[in-house]
């Protein structure tokens, strides 16, 4: 089958790799489409991780069940999640091994879905395998994991309604968080972003105030916009020394600073700030399916919008080059 696979920095090569086996707790998926994420390009972008197969945002169809599978049959339209926990940690050992100190992630040390097809480990109904309602196409099945992070993320810091909550960085991620505020009923969300394509997009998601930080002093508007209060809590998407200075500025006495972005650099901050206004600082590092799931279902957020273009497998190089440079993209899929 043909596979898109890593050789080095920035050096993705498309070519013939054998089938995967289905293993008795697994699944085969034959792959319609999948994304290229941000955390794609923090590998791509480095010398390493050569021969990695990327591809974590996907869906397709179950063509093979593994034997010890109940639950699940051949023909279902799906999108998944794959880790193999190492069985051995302290968190394997106590029977909590989505804990796992050591999993192994689809995408990075597993095999991912820039693929024909992709083996889905430990599958089981419910748990990493989520079939699509008839409501939902393929593009919303590739769309569920960031939507999945994005909910996640805004369901730990519990917003209220009658607060106000601030998106910096208008990734795919940071975009999905105005629609998850926005269904959840909150009265004003201040976004910051940089590409024009993505402020757009930031509007069209429902942001009341859009600001572009390439042109504009996005701490000062924001304070401004609340009357020098701060908001309640900021969504740090961006994971920038610079965005992270902003969360912290800009975050009112008490408030929350949601730590969702990925950061390629370690941070230099100052302790005394965080402290001086009771923050809390909250890191986010999971996913919801059922409800990002419902959240699409219920038309509640849209995946139409955030997919700006469509490679074929055999042009994956191009897809990642897009997604990097191009700045009309917002996510890029990549179709098999």
């Amino acid at each position: 089958m043909k596979a898109a696979v890593l050789y080095g920095e920035k050096d993705i090569k498309v070519q013939d790799i054998p089938e995967p086996v289905c293993e008795p707790h697994g699944v085969i998926i034959k792959v319609k489409l999948c994304g290229v994420c941000g955390s794609d390009l923090h590998v791509y972008k480095r010398d390493e991780g050569k021969g990695t197969i990327f591809g974590h945002e996907f869906s397709g169809d179950i063509v093979e069940v593994g034997s010890a599978v109940q639950g699940i049959t051949p023909g279902t339209r799906v999108t998944a999640v794959g880790f193999s926990p190492c069985g051995k940690c302290y968190w394997c050992q106590k029977g909590k091994s989505h804990r796992c100190s050591d999993m192994a992630l689809l995408g990075y040390q597993l095999p991912g879905a820039m693929a024909e097809y992709v083996h889905v480990p430990f599958a089981a109904l419910g748990r990493n395998v989520f079939p699509l309602p008839e409501e939902l196409t393929y593009e919303d099945g590739a769309s569920v994991e960031p939507l999945s992070i994005s909910y996640f993320s805004i369901n730990r810091a519990q917003p209220k309604e009658d607060e106000v909550v601030a998106v910096i960085g208008l990734g795919v991620i940071g975009l999905y968080s105005i629609q998850v505020l926005k269904a959840m009923g909150v009265a004003k969300v201040l976004t910051s972003g940089r590409r024009p394509s993505r402020l757009d997009a930031a509007k069209n998601c429902g942001a009341d105030l859009v600001i572009d930080a390439a042109k504009e002093d996005a701490a000062k508007i924001i304070m401004e916009a609340t009357g020098n209060l701060g908001v309640n809590t900021v969504i740090e998407c961006a994971g920038k020394q610079e965005t992270f200075d902003q969360s912290v500025a800009i975050a009112r006495g008490g408030g929350k600073v949601m730590l969702v972005g990925v950061y390629e650099e370690p941070l230099k901050w100052d302790p005394i700030s965080v402290l001086a206004k009771n923050l809390t600082l909250i890191g986010c590092l999971g996913g919801n399916f059922p409800s990002a799931i419902e959240l699409l279902k219920s038309g509640k957020a849209k995946a139409k919008g955030m997919i700006t273009h469509f490679f074929p497998l055999e042009e994956a190089p191009q897809a990642f080059k897009a997604q990097l440079q191009d700045p009309q993209a917002i996510k890029i899929m990549i179709k098999p």
